[in-house]
């Protein structure tokens, strides 16, 4: 009975997620020159990460692209949020266009969400879910063979040692 509960405790949230998501309007007219510019985009960057992880890659493909260019534009310039790209990464881009500023805009959102923190690995992990749940929806995806490995990696519990091998963790 609890973990029936747990279950639809769970798929509300992911629904109620996946609705806000879908609502998400990106700023206009923003200005992205001082700190305090920074700052006051936050939940517009949290949001914009959300949005990218539920909409598939081939929907809405002016909306993506004024998303992905304010969140870009936002991470390139912020001064507490940093973003490590790799070529295990781009190597995701390749077959899927799009997954790289998935990437970018979950590392951001995580780091945001958690009072800016430092923890790398953590970052990489929640983004890397992230970038496995979209792949998984199956919605305007490819078949790509390094995002299958990192899934089988992340499903046997091994994710650690795929990061070790294809990330510069500490």
């Amino acid at each position: 009975m609890k973990i029936t509960r747990l279950l639809l405790i769970g798929a509300f949230a992911l629904a109620t997620t996946t609705v806000h998501a879908q609502e998400f309007e990106c700023p206009k007219n923003y200005t992205l020159v001082a700190a305090e510019d920074y700052t006051k985009y936050e939940k517009d960057i949290i949001a914009a990460a959300n949005w990218l992880k539920a909409t598939p890659l081939d929907e809405q493909a002016q909306k993506r692209a004024e998303v992905s260019k304010f969140v870009m534009q936002w991470i390139n310039g912020s001064p507490t949020v940093n973003v490590e790209i790799t070529p295990a990464i781009m190597d995701f881009e390749k077959k899927n266009p799009g997954m790289l500023t998935i990437y970018m805009a979950s590392s951001a959102r995580f780091v945001l969400e958690n009072k800016y923190s430092k923890d790398k690995r953590a970052k990489y992990k929640t983004a890397l879910i992230d970038l496995m749940t979209v792949y998984k929806s199956g919605k305007g995806i490819k078949k790509d063979k390094n995002m299958e490995e990192l899934i089988k990696s992340i499903e046997s519990g091994k994710m650690d040692e795929w990061l070790k091998e294809n990330l510069a963790t500490e």
